[in-house]
């Protein structure tokens, strides 16, 4: 049995080397440039996601073996984490253009991701970026990651114009989504 402490340090560390993990793979993102999408008007300027990459979590003996509650412990064999949370992570670089004459408030948890295999949105788990004001004529760039269903074969992305207040969210078409080969948290549970 884990004492408080030893608990706290094992959790503490998981969490430290797991945003060390996303971290240094956004880093290693942001240098690769964007490859370019679409572009989507919002009521206050622009937005379009330039880049995505999608990574498995876990290497293949990293998770449990069995499943529990119905779940199974391998999706399509990809292997999911223990803890049963999503095996796969997706890795967006979100660009917003303000072109209005306005400050507008700007949150990376605006993006939200909904996958073809599951009913509900997915909000972000990690971005780069404190939320805040635009100042009017600015772009912001984010990089934001989502745990995603490993059966997931296709994406929508909504993004909530948040000055558009009667305004639906708006879809943001995703470009290829690269699969980076590996796996991103190796003592991740």
């Amino acid at each position: 049995m884990l004492s408080r402490r030893s608990f706290g340090i094992t959790i503490g560390a998981s969490l430290v080397l797991g945003a060390g993990g996303i971290a240094a793979l956004a880093a290693a993102f942001t240098a690769a440039g964007p490859l370019g999408t679409t572009t989507v008007q919002t009521s206050f300027g622009q937005a379009r996601i330039s880049r995505a990459e999608r990574q498995a979590r876990l290497a293949s003996g990293a998770a449990a073996g069995g499943g529990h509650s119905g779940h199974q412990s391998t999706v399509d064999g990809t292997r999911q984490p223990v803890n049963m949370t999503f095996g796969d992570h997706l890795l967006l670089q979100l660009e917003v253009f303000n072109e209005s004459d306005e400050d507008q408030m700007f949150s990376p948890g605006l993006l939200r991701i909904q996958g073809n295999s599951q009913p509900w949105l997915v909000v972000n788990r990690w971005n780069d970026l404190t939320p805040g004001l635009m100042a009017p004529g600015t772009q912001v760039r984010a990089n934001i990651s989502f745990l995603v269903p490993s059966d997931a074969t296709a994406f929508t992305a909504l993004f909530d114009d948040i000055a558009n207040p009667g305004g639906k969210p708006v879809e943001l078409p995703l470009p290829a989504v690269n699969w980076r080969p590996g796996f991103l948290e190796e003592a991740h549970v």
